[in-house]
């Protein structure tokens, strides 16, 4: 009998340890990128505007780029035209982009910065969004 109860016991237990991280994901609203256990949603960071310290929309992210191993992850960010068409791309690691508030921000960033660094190219075999 003792046995049975201490087995009902763990067993709530657990499911009570378990219950708040299921509470967290049911209460995502679709504007947070960074969760409550401080996982990310990629597929929220991916066409999210990129603001600097002043509030000025500085990029939009069109890519998470990972790499085997515990290299820093990049991120693929649209910021203007190109001389010659399209979108100016460049790569800056994901570590440089502060996700904790309600908008992605790259604290010191500007536009004309993120403009004069070399253009990103995506590998021919590597289909791009949109």
């Amino acid at each position: 009998m003792n046995k049975f109860a201490t087995v009902v016991a763990m067993a709530a237990l657990a499911s009570t340890l378990i219950t708040p991280t299921i509470a967290v994901a049911s209460e995502y609203t679709g504007t947070t990128i960074m969760l409550a256990d401080h996982s990310m949603r990629t597929s929220k960071l991916i066409g999210s505007p990129v603001y600097n310290d002043q509030g000025q929309s500085i990029g939009s992210i069109q890519e998470v780029l990972l790499k085997n191993g515990s290299a820093d992850p990049m991120v693929v960010l649209s910021v203007g035209d190109y001389v010659g068409g399209g979108a100016k791309m460049v790569a800056v690691p994901l570590s440089h982009i502060n996700l904790d508030g309600p908008k992605p921000m790259m604290a010191g960033a500007t536009k004309q910065m993120l403009t004069s660094m070399p253009v990103y190219l995506f590998p021919p075999d590597m289909n791009q969004h949109g």
